[in-house]
């Protein structure tokens, strides 16, 4: 166990995320917020205009997981980051 934490440090992992979000961070959060909102959107859409009922749900299921992952991804991001800033250390 004591190797396998070693190797870890040495290798630049971190054992677990870090408790703020970098504005390059937010970036990409920003991004897939927008990418998980427009495939609900669009799965919606393509579900109310699809004429096979069967197809018109797996598609409306879709939109619904994209929707689960999009509300799941709001709660993480639900932090005050500003107050965990400051228990970084600033180079």
């Amino acid at each position: 166990m004591q190797q396998t934490q070693s190797t870890q440090q040495q290798a630049g992992i971190m054992p677990a995320p870090p408790k703020v979000i970098t504005t390059k961070d937010a970036s990409y959060l920003k991004d897939q917020l927008s990418w998980l909102l427009l495939a609900m959107k669009k799965c919606s859409h393509f579900a109310r205009e699809c004429s096979d009922p069967e197809i018109g749900q797996a598609i409306d299921k879709a939109g619904k997981m994209h929707e689960r992952h999009y509300n799941l991804l709001l709660k993480h991001l639900q932090t005050n980051n500003a107050e965990g800033m400051k228990n970084v250390p600033q180079h």
